[in-house]
């Protein structure tokens, strides 16, 4: 992770901890300037500097979970409440737009810059015109859907390329795996050895119930373990795993590179 990363990482988890250690009064706003008010309430000097410091897509990018998540679900915008019916108002309807909406004024107003709120909504009201006519381009014509369908396809068989590049066979990398049907994680450290592809025995489809059926392909590496970092867990790894000669496969998802 490199350090503009790592430090948003920091400030927004410094952020929702903040949300939740102040958010005592369950107040929900009504409208925007509400919230961009309530949001001065509940975040302390020291986190308004932090967020000041960020670059607007670092923050954006790293606060859409924890913080947009937060706002979310306690500003009832998944439920239709007030602040959501302001929203639905200026023709925004769904609750990801309208996190985007605050957070991005919010840092704006920290920033002492132009909210610009009316090229906000546009820019999610065409985002969303341009997503149906294009599921309407995929329902009515078949070789547009044939053409996009071979365009997805080739995209993720060019990434795993990507990804065996990026890591070639004798690499050492870190990677997280699985040790109960709960989804509990472990790290290990292991060096890859070989590379699969696997495919998706159920079909999806592109973009929306409209689009042509896909096959979705998963990219794995075979890796032999170096070390268990919770030596602990070293039976149930290899019990859920199937570990064969201290070997097994992990999507290439949960590899990272040993910094």
């Amino acid at each position: 992770m490199d350090m503009s990363r790592l430090k948003g990482y920091i400030t927004i988890l410094g952020l929702f901890l903040t949300i939740i250690l102040n958010a005592q009064n369950n107040y929900i706003p009504r409208n925007l300037y509400e919230a961009i008010s309530q949001l001065d309430i509940l975040f302390t000097d020291s986190i308004k500097n932090q967020i000041i410091d960020l670059t607007e897509e670092e923050f954006l990018a790293n606060s859409h979970l924890s913080p947009g998540m937060w706002l979310r679900n306690n500003w009832g915008l998944w439920k239709g409440k007030e602040l959501a019916k302001y929203f639905n108002s200026l023709r925004i309807y769904h609750p990801d737009d309208m996190s985007g909406i605050i957070l991005t004024s919010y840092y704006r107003h920290l920033k002492k810059q132009d909210l610009k709120i009316e090229e906000q909504i546009k820019y999610y009201q065409e985002y969303w015109r341009k997503t149906q006519d294009y599921d309407n381009q995929l329902r009515t014509d078949t070789a547009f859907a044939r053409q996009e369908k071979i365009k997805y396809e080739n995209s993720i068989r060019e990434e795993n390329e990507r990804l065996k590049q990026e890591y070639p066979i004798g690499s050492h990398v870190k990677a997280w795996v699985d040790h109960s049907t709960f989804g509990l994680r472990t790290e290990i450290i292991g060096e890859i050895v070989n590379w699969r592809v696997l495919v998706s025995k159920s079909s999806g489809r592109l973009n929306s119930s409209n689009g042509p059926e896909i096959d979705s392909e998963y990219l794995e590496a075979q890796i032999k373990v170096i070390e268990y970092k919770d030596i602990k867990k070293k039976k149930k790894i290899e019990r859920y795993n199937h570990v064969i000669n201290n070997e097994l496969w992990v999507n290439v998802n949960s590899i990272s590179k040993i910094e």
